[in-house]
């Protein structure tokens, strides 16, 4: 009867992930969810993820960062990392306001403002200064032509927001790599929601892959697409936010 019972309890409980998956520099546990409810694919979105694929084969170099002491030799990874797609989308975009949520240690910011237009700027958004990153990717030079700025805010409160609101309104490409807490992502949603925007911009999610985003980006209703199998090992979706 043992025996019985546990060969049932092995069929009901699912197998414990490893906490780390063996070859892999890093993991994370993560989920299988069904496509429960059919809707048109965005085609502004579909349309922008193929001509980014071809962009980033073709046209995108990132080489002249390789250079700078603290830049990783896998940042140039693609696809599994999302470095070169950033590049490719405001190559594409050619936005003249770009916001991120998440400096870090710049490397991002650094590639998208590689791509700019001439008349363009990057906006990034993070609670601590750049400077204080153990290995900082950014340089003070990066800063002296005016086209890239850090802000140091905490987007998720209202009234932080507010203060922002009329650039965040002027932006036509955002990159969000937040805290992945689901509740700084609701609370941002919540307000961009609110946003009349001069063109509907396009938003890329960092992460949406790991658990703590699984629920966030099924129940986000915008026009997106899943884009990880050309964006970031651990989930990049698109968002147009109409």
């Amino acid at each position: 009867m043992s025996s019985l019972l546990e060969k049932i309890s092995r069929r009901l409980t699912p197998p414990k992930a490893p906490e780390r998956f063996p070859g892999a520099m890093d993991s994370y546990p993560t989920m299988i969810l069904s496509i429960d409810h059919h809707a048109p694919p965005p085609r502004r979105l579909l349309e922008l993820s193929m001509a980014a694929v071809r962009c980033v084969t073709d046209e995108v170099n990132l080489d002249h960062l390789k250079a700078r002491p603290n830049v990783p030799d896998w940042f140039t990874i693609w696809p599994g990392e999302h470095y070169l797609l950033l590049a490719a989308l405001v190559k594409m975009l050619q936005p003249k306001v770009v916001i991120e949520v998440g400096t870090d240690s710049g490397l991002s910011a650094l590639c998208m403002k590689h791509y700019l237009p001439a008349d363009g700027r990057i906006v990034t958004y993070d609670l601590l200064p750049w400077q204080t990153v153990q290995e900082p990717d950014f340089e003070e030079a990066d800063f002296a032509d005016g086209r890239l700025e850090q802000r140091l805010a905490d987007l998720a409160d209202p009234a932080t927001f507010e203060r922002n609101r009329e650039l965040i309104a002027s932006a036509e490409f955002m990159f969000i790599d937040g805290p992945k807490n689901v509740t700084f992502e609701t609370a941002l949603m919540k307000h961009l929601s609110t946003v009349k925007f001069a063109k509907p911009p396009i938003l890329m999610f960092d992460d949406t892959r790991l658990p703590s985003m699984l629920k966030f980006w099924r129940e986000l209703a915008y026009p997106k697409l899943d884009f990880t199998s050309f964006g970031h090992w651990s989930g990049t979706g698109l968002v147009e936010l109409v």
